[in-house]
């Protein structure tokens, strides 16, 4: 039998992992209009900041000539100016990034209670869904 030493060091080793994993996140998943499942698959908010306070509605989605093509609302929630800037995650249907980092950050300025539309277009037709970025300027 094993002593109570090798249990607690495989404990420790779990958590360390687990901790690992969690601080390598680059952002937050965003809860918009808050509890919505739609808004917390599209949207990641990589600011602190703008937590809980921007989100996405009307998301609307179409296949055009082949290629995945996105329209949504970016909206503030708060009553002050945002700064904020975008771009687009597209997936496959494996879930696995397709050209990740090759959007621009497109910046946009929302103010107090504002919402603006937001376009995008896949970049081939593998994609078949979407994530939206968003951090603060």
């Amino acid at each position: 039998m094993r002593s109570p030493h090798y249990f607690a060091k495989g404990i420790a080793v779990l958590l360390l992992a687990a901790s690992l994993v969690a601080c390598s996140t680059s952002g937050i998943e965003a809860i918009g209009k808050p509890n919505d499942a739609d808004v917390k698959k599209h949207l990641m908010i990589h600011s602190d900041a703008l937590a809980n306070k921007v989100t996405i509605s009307d998301m609307r989605s179409r296949d055009v000539g082949g290629l995945l093509e996105v329209n949504l609302k970016l909206a503030n929630l708060t009553s002050s100016d945002k700064a904020v800037e975008y771009r687009f995650s597209w997936f496959d249907a494996d879930e696995f990034e397709v050209e990740a980092g090759t959007d621009a950050w497109t910046p946009v300025s929302l103010h107090g209670a504002q919402s603006v539309t937001v376009r995008g277009v896949a970049p081939n037709g593998s994609v078949k869904s979407y994530r939206l970025n968003v951090k603060g300027q």
